[in-house]
């Protein structure tokens, strides 16, 4: 069975945002999975699931990682993605001695280069995510003034995996690149065929934007 999660907690996002979310991956999503939402509050329509730690922000999906939260097989979603295609292939099986598959980070900025806003991961092959995370190296707000000792920035979850990437201690794999996009650096001028997953990291927000083909994903 396929586990889709989702993060909310401290109610960053409406409770329709996750909604949205969640019809969307039934439109797309054929094989049997659940979807659950990591939210300190009850959505009303949507399984939640309480997180096991207070970490604030991005930081949480740290979390996801841990063996005593993943299942068999994992895809996370940012509640701000819209999906656009089928996400059956984004979930096949990982290759040998991969542990997670995520996107290479569009952007030169200095915060990694693993993009998290889609990942998928098997089991408890990336626990490392989770049990060598420190609570301490969770700022909020970010900050662009702590470093690893690689000289990979402390701004983020995509981060600390690019951190352990680098290191050689998380084998990493990719999304195939025409499967998922970014708006703001791939989409303004229309979607471009082969879309399935298309993040809007940073601004402008879905419920901001409209693109016809954003309205009727988001429907």
């Amino acid at each position: 069975m396929l586990t889709v999660w989702c993060c909310n907690t401290n109610h960053h996002a409406p409770d329709e945002e996750i909604r949205i979310l969640q019809r969307q991956v039934e439109r797309h999503l054929k094989q049997p999975h659940i979807f659950q939402c990591v939210s300190q509050h009850h959505i009303d329509g949507v399984h939640n699931v309480q997180p096991i730690n207070d970490l604030p922000g991005w930081w949480i999906k740290t979390s996801l990682f841990s063996g005593s939260v993943s299942h068999p097989r994992n895809l996370f979603l940012d509640t701000d993605v819209v999906i656009t295609g089928s996400l059956d292939e984004l979930v096949a099986p990982l290759t040998e001695n991969s542990q997670i598959r995520t996107c290479l980070n569009w952007a030169v900025n200095g915060r990694g280069g693993v993009q998290s806003s889609v990942l998928y991961w098997q089991g408890v092959g990336a626990t490392i995510i989770h049990d060598e995370f420190k609570s301490e190296w969770a700022h909020w707000p970010p900050r662009e003034d702590r470093y690893w000792s690689n000289g990979q920035k402390q701004h983020g979850d995509q981060c600390w995996m690019t951190y352990l990437r680098d290191m050689k201690r998380l084998n990493v794999e990719y999304f195939n690149t025409d499967h998922v996009k970014s708006y703001k650096y791939h989409c303004r001028q229309g979607l471009p065929p082969g879309t399935r997953v298309v993040s809007f990291h940073g601004n402008p927000k879905p419920p901001a934007v409209g693109d016809h083909w954003v309205k009727e994903a988001r429907a």
